[in-house]
C-alpha cells in the first residue's frame, strides 16, 4: 500500500477509511523499541498467551562456599584482626637465671571491595510480552506485585549467588572488582604450593593421580592443622569427580568414602567448591579462610526504582550495592594446587 492509497472497511451503516500514512504519522520512530534496556524480550514471548508456569536454567550450585568461612561482617572499608605468635616459647631445662622466650603480637588488615549489580527494563517490554495480562490496569502506574516479577526477582537472586560463588575463587580485580582466592593465595608470602621437592609440581588432576594429589596436600600442610575438627580439602568439580570415580570403580569406600555421608579422603571432608577453577585443591581448615563483607544479604537486598517518578522515563531500574573480599588468616597453613 502506498501512502496516498486508502482502504475502506464497511461495518453496516458505518465505514472506516485508512491509509498507510495514518499508521506512520501516529507512531514515532522509537515507540516500542527497547532502546536502553538490560531486559530483552525474546520474540517467543511477544503477544503470547500468559505462561502458567516458568522454566529455569541450571546454576553451578546452590551452596555458597564462603558461608563456611570465618565471617567478618559490618565492614565498610577495612578491618583488622589481632593475633600473637607463641611458637618461640619452648620448654627448657631449669635455670636460676630467668631466660624468657619471645612472643610476637601481630595484626592483619582486610580491605573490602565495593561492588554493585543492576538491570533495567522498559515497562512497554512487559506490556507486549506474555505477562501483559498480569499487569495492573492503567498505563501511568507500574506495580511489581504480579506473578512474573516474583519469579523474575528469584531468578536474579539465583544469578547473583552464582556470580558470588565464582568471584570467591576466580575473581580478578581489574575485571570483576575483587580478587578471588585463586589470585590471592598463590601471591601470599608463606603459602604452601606443590613443588618437585614435595611430591610434584601442579598438573591436571585425573582419576589416575587424584589420590596422589590429595596425599601430597595432606603431607605438605603442617601436622597441627590436620588435627583441627574443621580440616578440609576444598576441590573443584573435576577433582571431586576424579575422586568419586576412584571410589566407584575401585570400590575403595572404606578408605575414601563413607556411604550416605560427605565425601571424604582418609576420614577428612572433601568439599566441592562450585566456583573453583578446574584442578584446584585447597587444603586448610575452614576458620583459616575469611569472608569479609558488610552484610551477608547485601548483594541480594536490591532496590527497585520506577523512573517515571523521577526522570519521567518509563522504565524500572534494579540495583544492589555491597562490599566483599574473600581472604585468609595464616598463609603458612594453606596448601593450594592450581593448574590452568
Amino acid at each position: 500500500m502506498k501512502n496516498n492509497e486508502t482502504v475502506t472497511f464497511n461495518f453496516g451503516e458505518k465505514s472506516i477509511s485508512l491509509s498507510a500514512s495514518d499508521f506512520m504519522n501516529g507512531v514515532s520512530s522509537t515507540e516500542g523499541v527497547n532502546a536502553n534496556l538490560a531486559m530483552t524480550v525474546d520474540a517467543s514471548a511477544n503477544y503470547a498467551t500468559n505462561a502458567q508456569e516458568y522454566f529455569t536454567r541450571a546454576m553451578i550450585g546452590d551452596e555458597a562456599t564462603r558461608t563456611k568461612f570465618r565471617q567478618l561482617l559490618g565492614v565498610k572499608d577495612r578491618v583488622k584482626l589481632g593475633g600473637v605468635t607463641t611458637t618461640g616459647i619452648n620448654v627448657k631445662p631449669y635455670a636460676a637465671v630467668f631466660n624468657p622466650d619471645d612472643t610476637t603480637v601481630t595484626q592483619k588488615e582486610y580491605v573490602v571491595q565495593p561492588l554493585m549489580w543492576g538491570t533495567k527494563f522498559d515497562v512497554r517490554s512487559l506490556e507486549i510480552a506474555f505477562m501483559s495480562d498480569q499487569l495492573a490496569k492503567g498505563s501511568n502506574n507500574f506495580s511489581d506485585s504480579f506473578a512474573f516479577m516474583t519469579f523474575f526477582y528469584a531468578e536474579v537472586e539465583k544469578r547473583i549467588k552464582e556470580e558470588m560463588e565464582l568471584l570467591t575463587f576466580q575473581g580478578v580485580l581489574a575485571t570483576d572488582g575483587v580478587n578471588g582466592l585463586e589470585v590471592i593465595l598463590p601471591a601470599a608470602a608463606g603459602i604452601l604450593l606443590p613443588t618437585a621437592g614435595n611430591g610434584g609440581v601442579a598438573s591436571a588432576v585425573t582419576q589416575a593421580n587424584v589420590i596422589d594429589k590429595l596425599k601430597q596436600a595432606r603431607t605438605v600442610v603442617p601436622k597441627a592443622i590436620r588435627k583441627h575438627s574443621d580440616f578440609v580439602y576444598i576441590v573443584s568439580q573435576n577433582v571431586f569427580d576424579a575422586l568419586a570415580d576412584v571410589v566407584s570403580e575401585e570400590k575403595a569406600s572404606g578408605l575414601y568414602y563413607l556411604e550416605a555421608e560427605t565425601m571424604r579422603f582418609q576420614g577428612r571432608e572433601v568439599y566441592l567448591a562450585d566456583g573453583a577453577s578446574d584442578n584446584t585443591i585447597i587444603c586448610t581448615y575452614w576458620e583459616n579462610l575469611v569472608n569479609v563483607m558488610d552484610l551477608m544479604s547485601d548483594e541480594v537486598g536490591f532496590n527497585t526504582v520506577d523512573f517515571m517518578g523521577t526522570t519521567l522515563e518509563r522504565s524500572i531500574g534494579i540495583r544492589a550495592d555491597f562490599k566483599f573480599q574473600p581472604s585468609f588468616v595464616n598463609a603458612n597453613e594453606i596448601y593450594i594446587h592450581l593448574f590452568a
